[in-house]
């Protein structure tokens, strides 16, 4: 049985289209994982967005956020507490290794250098 975020999921009660879906994507997910972990590593401390990935590897953004929250559940990559506006406009989350993560202050505060 897959287990997440090892492998892509379908939450209980959803349609089985989308039970087929998350098996059929397992083994090319592994790969887009590896690559998404390496671009966010190529990024260091500057961080890439969904849409830098997605750019940065010729993928559609859907493949990408779906990586991307893989490895922020597995503690893979952080979200570095920085927005950037992405290509529909709207504010995304810079994401970028633990230990580019922000450190609270004394107040509880996050400091993002």
């Amino acid at each position: 049985m897959p287990k997440y975020p090892d492998d892509p999921f379908a939450r209980p009660g959803s349609p089985w289209t989308a039970f087929a879906a998350a098996k059929s994507i397992q083994e090319t997910a592994r790969t887009i994982r590896v690559n998404v972990l390496a671009v966010v590593e190529e990024a260091a401390a500057t961080g890439a967005t969904g849409d830098d990935v997605a750019a940065h590897l010729e993928l559609h953004v859907t493949q990408v956020r779906s990586r991307l929250s893989e490895l922020l559940a597995a503690k893979k990559i952080t979200n570095s507490g920085r927005v950037r506006v992405g290509v529909s406009g709207r504010h995304t989350t810079v994401w970028v290794l633990p230990q580019f993560a922000p450190v609270e202050d004394d107040n509880g505060e996050a400091q993002v250098a």
